[in-house]
């Protein structure tokens, strides 16, 4: 907590001395890149497992379904597929649990309930039609007046402290950039981005910053380009797949049409008028499709989003921040796939922006052309070290050509801030960021940059800086590591644990091994380690080189 306290006061003082408010907002080279390595898990009076205290949470604390008779004629009616037994039997089990279930109920007590009756029709749906199933049988949720009720966020009740500190350096960021601040919040990562829009509106509402909804949506952004605004339910429909919004979040759907109605100069200038954007987290294809069409062609308001002073991304839409040009050719997206899998099969590019590859379940798909190109250092990937990502990172970079793959831990966030004549990075959160540097296939030198590390920018070069190796905590004596194989080293966290496990004993050599895949570190002259943090995930690694090769 210190530590980001002094590295707040350190930025904020930064961009105050350096840049005027006014030049701030009006320069597209000034701007505060917060990328975020997975979802936000603050409180709210939906997710009260996130607080400290449930007693004090007000608004909305669930999703309701019922099952009525309208519900069950659109169900008939509006069967999404073709598989008519599917359809049949879905009829006659909540036809049945009708009779006994009158009242609205939670997700999880109605399919607990679903399944004690027949648990077969329930297990054999797709994707598709469980979905169509949940939203027709939503409601709204009310509250004692008739208004639909939001979900509310309490900052100051967070469980995860390193949550709280994100969001706060994020807060702080938006009102050093204007004396008005306004943020906008883009939810199109997700597949139902009306129900999203509550949560993320709310985590800066409560900081006193006025914050909007922006109604782009996949539907709404091909709506407005094609000139259909006055079929969006359909649209909606067939694009999302999602069904009955207006019934359960009437104003987020009646903002969305008007948004649409009134046009594309309208989304520019809504765009143009904001301090920050946030980006939510859950699907990267869903949000590439509020950025390009179909043909990978950037849309009307995409060069608004990417230049505004603050740009906030959560999990996916991370991956998403990178983009654009450098000196190794066009930066590449991470769109899908498993870590081990990549590692053993070419990766594939995406066949269209926007669309959901039909590749078999783990290949590395990704997109050449990228995303909103806000970060051109090289391919990011979240989750990283809980999903022990290293294999996919490694294999974009064998493919693409790219040097340089960052991959951000979860609850943690990595910070860029780029101004006229001011370039670098820190880390902030929980735990920490890796960073790959490739020397050809499979390959390369390897960072991990703590919570609190501070990274200069020169060129394409990342250097742990002086200020963070000056203020190092003393090195502390523990046991070599035992002379063995490592094994199951992409599987949880374990990679993570074994640098710093190196870091913390100095180390020079060590071996790892993946069924057919031998992961070995070497340390040279040019490694340094420094333990930044007294945390478990604390001890920063520099130029450590690695390789892996098969056996």
């Amino acid at each position: 907590m210190f530590l980001f306290k002094t590295l707040s006061r350190i930025f904020l003082t930064t961009f105050i001395a350096c840049l005027s408010i006014s030049s701030f907002a009006q320069s597209s080279k000034n701007q505060t890149l917060v990328m975020v390595g997975g979802a936000l898990n603050v409180c709210s009076s939906v997710n009260a497992h996130h607080c400290t205290n449930q007693n004090e949470l007000q608004g909305k604390q669930a999703a309701q379904f019922k099952i009525t008779e309208r519900a069950l004629t659109e169900l008939k009616n509006a069967w999404p597929s073709a598989n008519e037994s599917h359809r049949k039997r879905v009829i006659q089990v909540l036809s049945k649990l009708a009779k006994s279930n009158s009242e609205s109920v939670t997700k999880s007590a109605l399919l607990w309930t679903w399944r004690d009756i027949d648990n077969e029709s329930l297990s054999e749906l797709d994707s598709h039609e469980f979905n169509f199933i949940l939203d027709m049988l939503e409601v709204a949720v009310l509250d004692s007046n008739g208004n639909r009720l939001k979900e509310q966020v309490f900052n100051d009740l967070n469980l995860e402290k390193a949550n709280s500190d994100i969001v706060d350096f994020v807060g702080a960021s938006i009102k050093v950039s204007s004396q008005t601040p306004k943020v906008l919040v883009v939810t199109a990562s997700s597949r139902d981005p009306y129900a999203a829009a509550d949560f993320y509106q709310s985590l800066f509402e409560n900081k006193g910053i006025k914050t909007e909804w922006l109604a782009l949506t996949p539907a709404s952004a091909f709506a407005m380009t094609h000139n259909q605004c006055a079929d969006l339910k359909n649209i909606r429909q067939a694009k999302m797949h999602v069904y009955n919004r207006e019934q359960v979040y009437t104003d987020r759907v009646l903002a969305e049409q008007a948004l649409c109605d009134a046009g594309i100069k309208t989304v520019r200038e809504k765009i143009q008028s904001a301090t920050a954007v946030i980006f939510n987290d859950e699907q990267q294809t869903n949000l590439q499709q509020v950025l390009f069409d179909n043909n990978g062609k950037k849309l009307p308001w995409f060069d608004d989003l990417q230049s505004r002073p603050v740009i906030m991304s959560t999990g996916v839409s991370s991956l998403l921040q990178a983009g654009g040009q450098n000196a190794f050719g066009s930066v590449p997206s991470i769109i899908s796939g498993d870590g081990i899998t990549s590692l053993r099969n070419k990766p594939i590019q995406q066949a269209c922006t926007g669309c959901v590859s039909e590749q078999a379940t783990g290949e590395l798909i990704y997109s050449s052309t990228g995303g909103l190109g806000t970060f051109n250092y090289g391919p990011v990937d979240s989750q990283f070290s809980k999903n022990n990502r290293m294999p996919r990172l490694i294999s974009i970079l064998n493919a693409t050509g790219q040097r340089n793959g960052f991959g951000i831990d979860e609850a943690t966030a990595l910070v860029m801030i780029h101004s006229t004549d001011t370039r670098l990075m820190t880390v902030i959160g929980r735990s920490g960021v890796t960073h790959i540097q490739s020397q050809g296939e499979n390959k390369g030198l390897i960072d991990y940059w703590p919570t609190g590390a501070v990274i200069d920018i020169k060129g394409n070069d990342f250097t742990l800086s002086k200020s963070s190796t000056d203020k190092a905590l003393a090195t502390i004596k523990i046991p070599p590591l035992p002379m063995q194989r490592f094994g199951n080293i992409f599987e949880a966290e374990k990679l993570r644990s074994l640098l710093q496990a190196i870091c913390l004993t100095q180390e020079k050599q060590a071996v790892a091994q993946q069924d057919e895949f031998l992961l070995a570190f070497n340390a040279d002259k040019n490694t340094e380690y420094h333990r930044l943090n007294n945390s478990q995930t604390g001890c920063a690694v520099s130029n450590l080189a690695f390789s892996i090769e098969t056996f």
